[in-house]
């Protein structure tokens, strides 16, 4: 199932009714919600040296890597990869940069999010570092000196060495350096606390905060834990403005979400207290993929507890700006929000039907992909919490992804500029009154349009709609002129206003003209390849396509992808960087399309020119029916995220449209095509 908030009602009924706030506030009661606060008693100078520790490559047994590298703030505090890369490997994965692997090594689970961890007494995935609050006691996975031990006031001063410890992540491999040779962590640590002493500067500092001590490693992990629960505070978000009391904070949509995330998805189960998280181990049913801990698996908290319950069981994780840090689950696997309720919606099909897709560049070798011969083990340890099948309503879903993807962030991110450059879009389905009425009401340019739709087959379906940044090509026939369209999805929200939700999309678009010739032979390989499938499935009958016509559509797809290449576009390369191949092996084939009947005209919104299109849709169904929608986009230049909300609610306003005239949705692409694709290519 697909997941686009763009034109889409997202259940106003619940989102509106009288009561909702009165249901939120018994949620609130029962999963003792509280909102974020400040950490408190922060040491300034101990947390500059610990900024300064977190950025400087000395902890490294070969001074090849840093904290910073694989949590880097300007990529949200993780690195973007759905397994992190150890000591040797280089870059980041920011602003149009990557981490590549190079010589370092492909670790077995995905780098956690330093957001709001103070007070966070349990570590790591498989909670093998933790602080008892009550006794004070720390667990650890090597017993720790008592030097040491006593030094330690946290689960994350705890944490923080060891990493430096790990030889794949910053110790560096036996033979390499002294530390990585040292015989035991204790040593390697004393190692690195002495390098660190050298630095007459760093020297100074610890003497200044700790004056009469004798200092270990248990200190540098005080000092990097102090600037981490100071420096990646960012609890500024609207759910926790809501629980403090603002109701509205939360607009209708993420209204809805929380209803159903504490309601009908049963989340709050696990993501409760103050930190939307229990921080217990559960199995979800992630499937694995990677290298593993043994023997390409993971067992997750069983490693540490051999309790049955831990058999693939990880850490809960907090939820504050988890929109921000994708890809999801311990190891990655999961690439979107959108994907992750979808997992949760029906957890056994999610893994049993796991297929991995390698479209990231930054690794030399290929992650290796789920083995499903631990499936029934997998699936008969699953957690007693979880819910097999949810039967989410696809506009639950919707107002699901959107309480995660904008409530729980915090407004200094949630506002921040994107990289680049952009048009913002809004779309909003209607019904034909709203269709006649904005119709009769503006007058513009006239024009008939024909859109084509592309994606890139690979093993196991389409994916330039799957990606964190979904892509779309498009070819679009207008009366003047032929176009091919490029259009990354970089970022999209919704806007209600008074029971109207406008999805709103930030674009990057590239447009290349295309020529008559080019065109008519794509756009008849094109239609005849779905009306060969349509003929076989057209509401009276679901025939098995014959051998022939699976040849004669793969020859059309054939001649699609040669007339494809033939045209010089940008866009190419970015499909190729997302998914690993040579642009020359991409192999575009068609998923739907669609005749409309557009007026264009404009207004002025807060002094902004909006091209705004009006639009009559016919489209197929999934049994070659056409059917009609109807619907109105908007386009127009940069709208800073901050001014989002605001600007889309002047937008609805100046429609004057009321609720009965809004609504419907669009059929998603045919299952069948897929199918038929799939089939016509093996």
């Amino acid at each position: 199932m697909r997941f686009f908030l763009a034109g889409i009602l997202i259940c106003v009924s619940f989102a509106t009714h009288a009561n909702i706030d009165q249901k939120l506030s018994e949620y609130i009661a029962k999963f003792n919600l509280t909102p974020l606060t400040k950490p408190q008693n922060v040491n300034a100078k101990l947390a500059q040296l610990g900024h300064e520790l977190f950025e400087d490559p000395l902890l490294a047994g070969n001074r090849n890597i840093t904290c910073r590298d694989c949590h880097h703030p300007r990529s949200m505090t993780v690195d973007g990869l759905p397994l992190s890369l150890g000591e040797g490997a280089e870059g980041i994965q920011a602003a149009g940069r990557l981490r590549l692997q190079k010589k370092g090594k492909i670790l077995a689970r995905n780098t956690p999010s330093l957001f709001n961890l103070d007070g966070v007494n349990t570590m790591f995935w498989d909670g093998r570092v933790s602080f008892n609050q009550n006794t004070k006691e720390l667990t650890t996975p090597t017993p720790l000196r008592n030097d040491v031990k006593v030094t330690l006031r946290s689960a994350l001063a705890a944490q923080a060495i060891f990493p430096i410890a790990d030889h794949a992540e910053m110790r560096g491999q036996p033979g390499s350096n002294e530390i990585a040779d040292a015989k035991s962590d204790h040593e390697a640590w004393d190692l690195v606390t002495k390098r660190v002493l050298a630095v007459p500067e760093y020297s100074a500092l610890f003497k200044e905060i700790y004056p009469g001590e004798t200092i270990n490693i248990g200190h540098i992990g005080e000092a990097i834990a102090e600037f981490q629960r100071a420096a990646f505070a960012f609890n500024d978000t609207p759910y926790d403005n809501y629980l403090r009391g603002d109701k509205t904070a939360l607009n209708d949509i993420q209204k809805a979400g929380m209803d159903v995330f504490f309601g009908k998805g049963k989340c709050g189960e696990c993501h409760n207290g103050q930190h939307l998280s229990n921080f217990e181990f559960h199995n979800v049913g992630v499937p694995q993929i990677g290298p593993g801990k043994t023997d390409g698996d993971d067992l997750g908290r069983q490693q540490w507890n051999s309790e049955s319950a831990n058999l693939y069981a990880f850490r809960v994780p907090a939820l504050r700006n988890v929109a921000l840090t994708a890809p999801y689950m311990h190891n990655g696997s999961i690439k979107t929000l959108a994907q992750v309720v979808e997992h949760y919606d029906m957890v056994v099909e999610s893994f049993t039907g796991f297929k991995l897709v390698n479209n990231w560049k930054n690794y030399v070798e290929k992650i290796a992909d789920h083995d499903h011969r631990n499936d029934d083990l997998r699936q008969s340890s699953l957690s007693k919490k979880l819910t097999p099948k949810l039967h989410f309503e696809e506009e639950e879903e919707k107002a699901l992804t959107e309480f995660l993807a904008t409530a729980l962030t915090d407004k200094r991110l949630l506002a921040r500029e994107l990289d680049g450059d952009y048009e913002t879009y809004f779309r909003l389905q209607l019904k034909p009154s709203g269709f006649e009425k904005l119709d009769q009401r503006f007058t513009g340019v006239r024009d008939q349009e024909t859109f084509y739709y592309f994606d890139a087959l690979l093993e196991g379906g389409f994916f330039l709609r799957e990606l964190a940044q979904p892509i779309r090509l498009i070819l679009v026939k207008k009366s003047d002129r032929t176009e091919l369209v490029f259009r990354e999805q970089i970022y999209k929200t919704a806007v209600a206003d008074e029971g109207m939700v406008l999805g709103g999309n930030f674009n990057r678009l590239e447009k290349q003209l295309i020529s008559g010739e080019d065109f008519q032979s794509i756009e008849g390989a094109y239609l005849d390849i779905f009306d060969r499938i349509y003929t076989y499935n057209n509401g009276t009958r679901n025939d098995p396509i014959p051998v022939t016509e699976l040849a004669i559509i793969r020859s059309h797809i054939s001649t699609i992808n040669a007339g494809l290449g033939r045209i010089k576009f940008a866009g190419a390369d970015r499909i190729s960087d997302v998914l690993n191949q040579a642009k020359d092996e991409v192999l575009y084939v068609p998923t739907s399309f669609n005749r409309k009947e557009t007026n264009t005209f404009n207004l002025t919104v807060e002094g902004k020119a909006v091209k705004s299109i009006l639009q009559r849709s016919l489209l197929r169904t999934e049994t070659g029916a056409l059917v009609e929608t109807w619907a109105i986009e908007f386009e127009t230049g940069r709208v800073l995220k901050s001014e989002i909300q605001k600007f889309g609610k002047s937008l609805l306003r100046a429609l004057n449209l009321k609720n009965s005239e809004i609504g419907g949705g669009t059929p998603s692409p045919s299952k069948l095509t897929l199918q038929v694709l799939e089939k016509a290519l093996n």
